[in-house]
């Protein structure tokens, strides 16, 4: 462990921008608030989206604006340098990050001081796990790419983790929101005179009022039950042990700790792998423990969305195969009722819904940022993020919209599905024994029809209550289904999938009774729309 006094990540100047001229720079927290500095610069997309909700957890927990007018106030003219500093201040001691064991470190366990050593790549996320080196099987992220670290980039990878914790093995916990997470943060207009960093994370913190809508001791306020690394952990090597709402402040939501890990610090220097820079220190490892805090109940996170069935603990919305896009819209931008479950998006979004017709200054569309990792357990497939539009809507509005954009997303998936079966009947004799990875054909075919569907909603917002207006814009997103589905079998039927080129087979499959076409014209989905 380094001699020299702890590296803080509130009075380091450590965090990457980029300013409205284009120059990169680095920056103290504190600076946030100024106006010329317009995004975070991280050398991984998952440290830009971990590094937005460490800013906003930040500000959440150590600036809270007591109601929507003291929001309103540091909307229209952020915070200075000193007064973010004098809000901060009495929180340093929770972001040292090199401190000696028994003392707090940032997103590491107070008293551990045992383990399993580990070599530092094992923070990463996506970096390939035990059995995969084993068999040899690390093809697309590779062993030994990162031995060490500076303590910044280390933290960073840290932070990554513990937020979006998957499951490790036995008794390794997975984050408050489970493993791999949806966030989806609200974000203004591009390139508009309100999008700067400061108004891209102001946009998220919740009021003091709105605060209070979440489950958790809001009353026990002491330093340790909003940050866990500040006492000793709350193991769960027994059933019984696990840690509920009521046993913590609602904001250790923003700083979950599910993973006993202690960082290896040395004052070797030497250059970060990660970022290529010099670093007057490395961490080149550390050892970590099972059995941490096991987060259970119903914890609820601001910036996620979840899935609602009656009483039930609320289930996080994850990632899935084939990416984020518009057929998730529902759940993600507007609540959806899907039988006995509700998909209901993050609080951030539903207070910033109310929020918006109380001040005038929101009357922009803002965009919807949604990212994380979609997880297979341990295992990483891949990483996501996509951004899709927010409207400006009176409640009842918004329930009619959602009601449109439903029936034109069952539209889209009953398309998917004709194109999937077509397709298979143009290249197998046995359609039904066909076997193998089709999700190109869905990646395809959402890609090429997502941007018609945002266009039909701005026309449905603009429609309002002209019924036929409504009707021509649904029946036009009917034939961009029927059309984008034809040109997808076109340019698929004939591809190196069809094995034998049998061409008789691919005009039955298109435009025979009980073909594509035939299909398409008699779905009950598509007729829907014109209900």
């Amino acid at each position: 462990m380094t001699e020299t006094p702890n590296l803080n990540l509130l009075t380091e100047s450590w965090l990457t921008v980029r300013r409205t001229a284009g120059a990169v720079a680095k920056i103290h927290v504190r600076e946030i608030g100024s106006p010329d500095i317009i995004d975070i610069v991280a050398p991984r997309a998952d440290f830009r989206g971990a590094l937005y909700q460490l800013l906003i957890g930040l500000l959440q927990t150590a600036f809270t604006p007591e109601d929507i007018k003291i929001w309103r106030r540091y909307w229209n003219s952020p915070p200075d340098v000193a007064t973010l500093q004098n809000a901060f201040e009495p929180w340093l001691s929770a972001f040292d990050i090199d401190s000696p064991i028994g003392e707090p470190a940032f997103m590491q366990d107070l008293t551990l001081d045992t383990g399993e050593d580990k070599e530092i790549a094992a923070l990463f996320i996506d970096a390939p796990g035990g059995k995969t080196l084993r068999d040899n099987q690390d093809h697309f992220v590779k062993r030994g790419a990162i031995t060490q670290l500076s303590p910044l980039s280390a933290i960073l990878a840290l932070f990554t983790l513990q937020i979006n914790a998957p499951s490790g093995g036995v008794g390794h916990r997975v984050s408050v929101r489970g493993g791999g997470p949806l966030t989806t943060l609200i974000l203004p207009p591009e390139g508009g005179e309100e999008d700067t960093l400061w108004k891209r994370l102001w946009l998220n913190v919740l009021t003091k009022e709105e605060l209070a809508e979440l489950p958790g001791d809001h009353q026990n306020t002491f330093p340790e039950r909003i940050f866990p690394w500040l006492a000793p952990t709350r193991t769960s090597e027994k059933k019984g042990m696990e840690t509920y709402p009521e046993q913590a402040h609602p904001l250790q939501a923003y700083w979950c700790m599910p993973r006993r890990i202690r960082l290896h610090f040395s004052d070797e220097e030497g250059q970060c792998d990660l970022t290529g820079e010099p670093s007057g220190a490395l961490v080149t490892g550390f050892h970590t423990k099972n059995y941490g805090i096991n987060y259970a109940g119903h914890w609820q996170h601001p910036l996620t969305p979840y899935v609602f069935e009656g009483d039930k603990e609320p289930l996080s919305i994850k990632a899935q195969p084939g990416g984020v896009g518009y057929r998730h819209w529902l759940g993600l931008a507007v609540t959806a009722q899907q039988g006995k479950l509700t998909r209901t998006p993050a609080l951030a979004v539903r207070r910033y819904e109310d929020r918006q017709h109380r001040i005038g200054e929101l009357d922009f569309e803002p965009r919807l940022w949604a990212f994380g990792y979609d997880m297979d357990n341990m295992k990483a497939r891949c990483w996501y993020e996509a951004e899709m539009p927010l409207f400006n809507l009176e409640q009842e509005q918004r329930e009619d919209l959602a009601e449109q954009a439903k029936k034109m997303i069952e539209a889209a998936s009953d398309a998917l599905k004709t194109l999937k079966s077509a397709l298979k009947s143009a290249w197998f004799d046995r359609p039904k024994d066909a076997k193998g990875d089709l999700s190109f054909i869905d990646v395809n075919f959402w890609s090429a029809t997502e941007p018609g569907f945002y266009a039909s909603l701005r026309e449905l917002v603009a429609a309002g209550d002209d019924e036929e207006a409504i009707n021509e814009t649904l029946q036009c997103w009917a034939n961009t289904l029927k059309r984008q589905a034809r040109e997808l079998f076109d340019q698929f039927a004939l591809s190196s999938l069809n094995e034998d080129g049998n061409l008789k087979r691919v005009v039955k499959a298109r435009d025979s009774k009980g073909g594509l076409n035939h299909h398409l014209n008699g779905s009950r989905a598509m007729k829907a729309l014109a209900a």
